[in-house]
């Protein structure tokens, strides 16, 4: 095919390695930083949270035991029904869910829903499911009444009073400022979560807008390049069409007037033969500037095909036609000459006696023309750069014939790519919509 590596440009195109630009991947890092102080906030927030979130509920339970104290601090005996319903409503709003008497490891007296769950001496603050429970002595016993004496004979207290019992008070309560203190730390990270993932696809969205604006930059570019190299291609072929011709038909006269000079007649061959060359060359830069219009008619693609393969050589080409014949919309003769531009660069490539294959076939509602051939392969990484203008590896041709078959398929709204098949040499596929879709 006509392809090689990279020569004129090089320098230029090892600059462009050694830059990057900066659009891809700045907004990532911005995000990343981004994430990172807003998840850092977040999580100091959260931690200050549940700290104070523990004080309020260490806080919470010092007020009902010192309520608790304050309200039964009478008497020796339990405190009544009553009393502890009175206790738990004033207290209830403050989260106070449920509140019992107990002696002896049982509950004498009870008041609200709740349990105090395993009773545990000492006054030690248990947080489970939500709730906070604990249990401290109802009353500090009572000192024994003193002994007097009176004229050295001791004397005792005539209505002495019945000793305290050991009881206790038992607390299950909701710690409703802390438990919201922690529900909103939970969400704050919730929502820090799902900013960081917005900012991120933000990120995501700017470098993919980036990357295909360097893309289009890059595309507009190589149209203008191309453009100005229709232009340039154009005029040359204009102007060296006329003295080409004059020059050939020179040459062929001369030819045969010395027919029979074995010295000369060589020597008149080969200007008609470099001649020939030239012309071909002026016909392939007006095929490349050649206008974008398009005269499509319904046409059997086997026709198209068979028509490229008797123009190349059907000895060194072997076709597979499609089965039955179909009507596509194609400009026939274009369609043929992209054709017969790469078959004739595979014909080139494959080894002596070894046979190019070409397929036809019918994709969902895609024509594909598949061309393989046994040379070389691609090298790696000119899959696209092959299609560009005056890419060439070979000694004689110039590397329009591949540019000139990218656009012909294009203009048909189709496509062409090029890769190196696994068993070996290239593999080129031709694919064209059908009209309309």
């Amino acid at each position: 095919m006509e392809w090689d590596s990279p020569r004129a440009g090089s320098s230029s195109m090892s600059g462009a390695s050694r830059w990057r630009p900066r659009g891809p991947w700045m907004p990532w890092v911005a995000a990343g930083l981004m994430c990172a102080v807003l998840l850092s906030a977040v999580l100091f927030i959260r931690r200050s949270a549940m700290e104070s979130s523990s004080l309020v509920v260490r806080g919470m339970a010092n007020v009902l035991m010192h309520s608790g104290l304050e309200a039964f601090r009478e008497g020796s005996g339990p405190p009544s029904q009553q009393s502890l319903d009175a206790f738990l409503a004033a207290n209830q709003e403050g989260g106070l869910r449920y509140v019992a008497i107990i002696e002896d490891g049982r509950v004498l007296e009870s008041s609200g829903e709740g349990s105090l769950g395993e009773i545990q001496d000492g006054p030690l603050l248990r947080i489970e499911a939500g709730r906070g429970r604990f249990i401290h002595r109802l009353r500090k016993p009572k000192p024994e009444a003193p002994v007097t004496t009176s004229g050295g004979a001791p004397t005792v207290d005539p209505a002495p009073q019945e000793p305290r019992r050991n009881l206790r008070i038992g607390y299950e309560f909701e710690p409703v400022t802390a438990l919201e203190l922690t529900d909103r730390a939970q969400r704050l990270l919730f929502i820090a979560a799902v900013s960081c993932v917005g900012i991120l696809g933000l990120a995501f969205a700017f470098s993919r807008s980036l990357a295909q604006r360097e893309a289009l930059a890059a595309e507009l570019e190589r149209g203008r390049r191309l453009a100005a190299l229709g232009t340039m291609s154009a005029v040359l072929a204009h102007e060296l069409r006329n003295p080409l011709a004059s020059l050939k038909g020179h040459a062929q006269l001369l030819a045969e007037r010395v027919e029979r000079d074995e010295v000369l007649r060589p020597k008149a061959d080969r200007i008609v033969g470099e001649a020939v060359r030239l012309e071909q060359l002026m016909n392939d830069l007006l095929s490349f500037v050649r206008s974008g219009e398009l005269r499509r008619t319904g046409t059997d693609p086997n026709e198209v095909l068979r028509a490229a393969v008797e123009a190349t050589g059907e000895s060194s080409v072997q076709a597979h036609y499609l089965p039955s014949r179909e009507q596509w919309e194609l400009d026939a003769g274009r369609f043929q000459q992209a054709l017969e531009n790469v078959l004739r660069n595979a014909v080139q490539v494959s080894p002596a006696g070894q046979r190019v294959e070409v397929d036809v076939a019918q994709e969902g509602k895609s024509l594909v023309f598949i061309v393989r051939d046994y040379g070389p392969g691609i090298p790696k990484g000119d899959e696209e750069r092959i299609f560009e203008p005056f890419v060439t590896g070979r000694l004689r041709g110039v590397g329009l014939g591949l540019a000139i078959t990218r656009r012909i398929v294009e203009l048909h709204g189709g496509s062409v790519s090029a890769k190196t098949h696994s068993g070996g040499g290239a593999e080129f596929r031709l694919i064209v919509p059908a009209r309309g879709t």
